[in-house]
């Protein structure tokens, strides 16, 4: 075979190429939408329902994209929508979870649900916020979530469980701030303790850390020789945390420092 001959027979196999190739991905693109063909959207949701049961999310996934995409003029749409994003959650997709969310706010804000989506928002940032020694980039933007669901549905059960779980980010970030005081008075790095001794205590007085971070504050001052600011922090420990454990340590001391007076 020549040249001429094998270029041509080259140049008539590019169609036959063409042709296989565009039926291969013809195939492959309508998959889903042929193997869903037979089902109308109630039965492919009640499926879909069933799946997400059985934890089998992928399937779920697919069910509800088949939905959205081919019965966009459907009345139960807001409620695929929903579970959709339900489904992200329960796979740990949490992201993609609050993008699901985040559609359905958009799109049906009067929605009777609109408040579940709030606060599904709320509850897939906590699930990423980070442990105390990482950055709180989510922790602060899920918290901001929380508390809009506690705003906007107020007396509504979604409103109750947001300011549990923005509670107890804030307990989060309180810890964060202790540990970072902790860290600087262990190198005895006075100032810097109490700096963020007291962003725990001014930011977060509700939490389980302000009673320590008082206690830091008192100590740090002492070391320093800031005899007046240590007596403040101190007698503001035990009026607002009187019942606390560093309340508790306080009172042991200056009964150890009376005793050895009188001795």
């Amino acid at each position: 075979m020549n040249t001429e001959q094998f270029r041509s027979l080259r140049f008539l196999a590019h169609p036959v190429y063409a042709v296989v190739g565009l039926l291969f991905f013809t195939g492959c693109g309508g998959g889903t939408a042929n193997q869903y063909a037979e089902f109308n959207a109630e039965e492919l949701f009640g499926m879909a329902s069933a799946r997400y049961e059985s934890e089998d999310y992928s399937g779920a996934i697919q069910m509800l994209d088949h939905i959205l995409i081919s019965y966009g003029d459907w009345s139960k749409i807001p409620e695929a929508r929903m579970m959709l994003g339900d489904v992200y959650f329960e796979r740990g997709d949490y992201l993609t979870a609050r993008s699901e969310y985040t559609r359905f706010l958009d799109r049906y804000a009067g929605h009777a649900r609109s408040s579940e989506a709030g606060l599904g928002i709320c509850k897939s940032l906590a699930a990423i916020a980070p442990n105390p020694n990482r950055d709180q980039g989510y922790t602060q933007e899920a918290i901001t979530s929380c508390r809009n669901v506690v705003i906007d549905f107020s007396g509504n059960s979604a409103s109750a469980e947001a300011a549990r779980i923005s509670n107890e980010l804030r307990h989060k970030l309180a810890e964060k701030e202790f540990l970072t005081g902790e860290f600087y008075f262990r190198r005895n790095l006075w100032d810097a303790s109490i700096k963020y001794y007291e962003f725990v205590t001014n930011l977060y007085p509700e939490s389980d850390f302000a009673p320590a971070a008082l206690l830091g504050v008192y100590r740090a001052n002492l070391e320093i020789g800031y005899d007046d600011l240590a007596e403040a922090a101190r007698d503001l420990l035990l009026q607002r945390y009187p019942d606390s454990e560093a309340a508790a340590q306080i009172e042991s001391e200056r009964g150890s420092e009376t005793d050895g007076e009188r001795g």
